[in-house]
């Protein structure tokens, strides 16, 4: 019994190591202003919920540029272009050339097939003027 209440014990100051490191880590980011998300609904503080954009409506809302000490959220709803696994995350990708494609890093792909339209939502990056990749990343049927 001692042991388990040991465990437990250890394992609730893990959480909250864990919980203080996130936290520190939340207030070192620099703040983005509120006229960044005007006129960009895809976009989204951390964690909030935006209006996933299309593949055809993306390229107008991206940013030139997003503070490199901040995180900024994207959502984006299309076709899947691809799905592969290399034994840890998973890749999902939205949207066919040329436009835009958008690819998320997630833990999962739950049941989504090629061509099912997927919602993606996670961790902006801009990769280079045509493709950004999301992560982390949530992705899931539309």
């Amino acid at each position: 019994m001692k042991r388990a209440s040991r465990r437990s014990g250890l394992a609730a100051r893990l959480l909250l190591s864990l919980a203080l490191i996130a936290a520190q880590q939340a207030a070192a980011q620099t703040a983005v202003p509120d006229s960044f998300f005007e006129g960009r609904p895809a976009f989204s503080p951390p964690e909030q919920p935006g209006t996933p954009a299309s593949c055809e409506s993306i390229a107008a809302q991206l940013p030139d540029s997003v503070p490199p000490d901040s995180r900024v959220d994207m959502a984006i709803a299309g076709p899947v272009t691809l799905i592969q696994n290399d034994g840890t995350v998973w890749y999902v990708a939205v949207c066919a050339d040329p436009g835009i494609r958008v690819l998320c890093v997630t833990y999962g792909a739950g049941d989504l097939k090629l061509g099912d339209i997927a919602v993606l939502r996670g961790g902006y990056n801009r990769q280079n003027a045509r493709h950004v990749m999301l992560d982390p990343c949530l992705a899931a049927r539309e």
